[in-house]
């Protein structure tokens, strides 16, 4: 293989770091398995005085490293809650599972070698249903192919 070429197409990360997130026991606490990618899905967003916390990952840049097979996959994060401090709590479980976690492999057989949290605690609201939220980001170090781990 030529450096950075690729022998399968790219892996997207978003769905394994969903499933992470959903199985974290401190993060499906609050929010059950609400934990979408791109936007809310049906029944998550609605309106004052039924507020019910979620997390939606939105990717921000999922390049490919021109040399290694790899990714430095940034993803926003936005965490809802009923109240601002539930937003709050969400974040906070979202940071313990997501940041300076060290490598692991997917079921998919993709291999994540890091992720951190770069930015975020930024408290805010929904436009449209004014439902607090947090938001942040998270970069992920990951590898753009599944791999066979040998025995």
């Amino acid at each position: 293989m030529t450096a950075g070429m690729l022998t399968e197409p790219q892996l997207d990360p978003m769905g394994a770091l969903i499933l992470e997130l959903r199985a974290d026991a401190d993060v499906a606490a609050l929010v059950d398995t609400r934990v979408r990618g791109y936007q809310p899905a049906p029944g998550d967003a609605l309106g004052p005085g039924e507020y019910r916390p979620f997390v939606v990952l939105q990717a921000l840049t999922v390049m490919p490293h021109a040399r290694v097979p790899v990714t430095w996959a940034e993803y926003a994060v936005r965490t809802y809650g009923a109240t601002p401090q539930g937003a709050w709590a969400v974040w906070g479980a979202v940071v313990k599972a997501l940041h300076e976690v060290g490598h692991r492999t997917t079921t998919a057989g993709q291999l994540f070698y890091k992720s951190i949290i770069v930015s975020g605690g930024t408290q805010d609201e929904d436009p449209d249903t004014h439902q607090p939220l947090v938001t942040g980001s998270v970069q992920l170090i990951a590898s753009l192919q599944s791999v066979s781990i040998g025995s």
